[in-house]
């Protein structure tokens, strides 16, 4: 979910911040093309076009550099998510929007969404003992608070749960981004990703709407 950034000036007082950015930016690329355990640091040092000890300035070691790649990226899957939250609309539009979201980051960022898949989630102590918990209860809170919303005006079933809801809406967003990742759901181009996209929505929203489509 890698957003552009702007090339530090020369010497400026942000170089050392926007050095650790491109370190990380890299990263992304590096450990999408050749997986967490088939990279090594200096093809990071390489693709950002830093000095190879500079990684090591910024990162310990490659298992920190990973982390560090899930953070800046989740962060800013949790700001999107956040300001859904707090924008207009109704509690499908929103939830619409989370899956619109995503999906799109994954035509315009797909190397970023494949290292959340593939590498982060998969890879053992990739984040910190008790980060875990902490790092998806916020998700799991902030769309659990747009189900609580639409329930409470009746947008959305009484009778559903806002936390099993969250979950089973995260849950069914990972699979089907998963599914593109490794090739079981068509992604090559932009028409398919969004066809993928809008079925996936349609199928959670219609478990979830007071007039959802009924069973046979």
């Amino acid at each position: 979910m890698t957003r552009p950034h702007k090339p530090a000036r020369e010497g400026g007082a942000d170089a050392e911040p926007e050095k650790r950015r491109a370190i990380l930016h890299a990263a992304v690329r590096v450990f999408a093309e050749k997986g967490y355990h088939g990279c090594r640091i200096a093809d990071v040092a390489r693709a950002a076009g830093v000095a190879y000890g500079l990684v090591y300035h910024y990162f310990r070691n490659k298992d920190e550099l990973l982390e560090s790649v899930f953070a800046e990226q989740w962060a800013i899957l949790m700001n999107a998510i956040q300001a859904i939250d707090e924008g207009p609309g109704t509690a499908s539009d929103k939830i619409a929007g989370i899956y619109g979201f995503v999906f799109d980051v994954y035509k315009t960022a797909p190397a970023a969404v494949r290292v959340l898949i593939l590498e982060v989630t998969r890879t053992t102590h990739a984040l910190r003992a008790g980060s875990t918990r902490e790092t998806f209860e916020r998700a799991v809170k902030l769309v659990a608070d747009v189900v609580r919303q639409g329930r409470d005006r009746g947008e959305l079933r009484p009778d559903v749960d806002p936390v099993v809801s969250a979950t089973a809406i995260l849950g069914a967003l990972e699979l089907a981004v998963s599914g593109m990742v490794v090739g079981l759901v068509p992604a090559r181009t932009e028409e398919e990703i969004d066809l993928a996209k809008h079925q996936a929505t349609e199928l959670v929203l219609g478990g979830l709407r007071v007039h959802g489509p009924t069973s046979p």
